[in-house]
């Protein structure tokens, strides 16, 4: 099986068994290192994108879901301050009533 030259060259520098200004012709040895380990090297490159590219996506799913979170707690604070401003009982903490809810929601005209 003939390969490209350079490309075993290359190879053999990127595991440090070949000096990168070393141009003297590839010998056989180095073909069936070439033929052997590239495979298994690419196939484990492409899993290891394959991994990063999940993480990349669970990142970005976690940021979204954080500044979700984070815009909904700040709706919570607001419903709650226009509940007190319309005469409800809205305590600091816990359940926001159904109708203060529902009056919040109607008053910003968004459905939450």
């Amino acid at each position: 099986m003939a390969f490209d030259p350079e490309d075993v060259r290359a190879y053999m520098v990127r595991k440090g068994m070949r000096d990168a200004d070393d141009r003297s012709p590839i010998t056989p040895p180095e073909e069936r290192f070439y033929a052997a380990y590239k495979p298994r090297d690419d196939a484990r490159d492409a899993q290891e994108a394959e991994r990063k590219r999940q993480s990349d996506e669970m990142w970005e799913r976690s940021k979204a879901a954080q500044a979700k979170r984070w815009q909904m707690k700040e709706h919570m604070r607001k419903a709650r301050e226009w509940g007190r401003e319309n005469g409800f009982f809205v305590g600091t903490r816990g359940r926001i009533p159904a109708r203060v809810w529902t009056g919040y929601q109607e008053a910003i005209g968004e459905e939450l």
